[in-house]
């Protein structure tokens, strides 16, 4: 049997006008539709927002620090002045004491203010920080006899100082003459008149030994002996000290 070949059949059946079993090959649409195809489906794309750049470490915590509050700002306004304030109100440091009245100073707080006091108030010894003392021992060659032979020397019952004040040695006085150098003992009798009798005079007086040590022109034994020195021999060994406190 001899096959027909499709397209005469197709040719055929278009004479009689019957549909061909094959499909129709698809229309191809216009190049232009399919490029606004393209650009809608580009628009309709959406566009990725780029994330921000960082903060800087700085800024960031420039940010989380907490705000000073409005009431605390007005108080702090007023620090200055209170600063200036109180530091008026504090106390300041005493003076430190140089040179021979340190020597005495330190005397002082080792020997005699146990009986005195630490400021002189006075104990189981008178008290330094009046003007009795000054009355009672009206020069420094005076008090300083006094502290070298102390009770025992004078005596018990005798006069000692200025004998219009008519003081009598009741005892409880020690002698210091030979225990303390000369200059320790003459520190000390200084610094008593001058620190808790408040003369104005001994605290120059100090200063001229000073200088009379320094230039020689006062050369002061080691010890003074209690049996023997006399109010007049501190008199002439402190007489070159005139021309340096006049």
């Amino acid at each position: 049997m001899t096959e027909i070949p499709e397209h005469l059949l197709k040719r055929s059946k278009a004479a009689r006008g019957e549909k061909s079993d094959s499909p129709e090959p698809a229309k191809e649409e216009p190049t232009a539709k399919a490029g606004s195809e393209v650009a809608e489906t580009k628009s309709e794309t959406p566009q990725v927002e780029a994330p921000p750049e960082p903060e800087a470490p700085y800024v960031s915590s420039a940010n989380k620090r907490k705000k000073i509050p409005w009431w605390a700002a007005s108080t702090l306004i007023f620090l200055p002045l209170w600063a200036y304030v109180y530091v008026g109100t504090l106390e300041r440091p005493p003076e430190e004491t140089e040179g021979i009245l340190a020597v005495g100073e330190q005397i002082y707080s080792a020997r005699c203010a146990s009986c005195h006091g630490a400021n002189g108030g006075g104990g189981s010894g008178p008290a330094l920080n009046n003007a009795e003392l000054l009355a009672v021992f009206p020069s420094v060659e005076s008090q300083l006899d006094w502290v070298i032979k102390g009770s025992d020397g004078y005596g018990v019952g005798n006069p000692y100082g200025d004998p219009s004040i008519g003081r009598v040695v009741g005892g409880g006085m020690p002698g210091w003459g030979d225990v303390l150098t000369a200059e320790e003992l003459i520190g000390v009798v200084i610094y008593e008149r001058s620190h808790h009798a408040g003369s104005e005079e001994d605290t120059l007086l100090a200063e001229a030994i000073e200088h009379a040590l320094e230039d020689g022109s006062l050369v002061l034994p080691e010890y003074f002996d209690p049996m023997s020195t006399t109010i007049e021999d501190l008199e002439s060994l402190m007489s070159p000290v005139a021309d340096h406190s006049g």
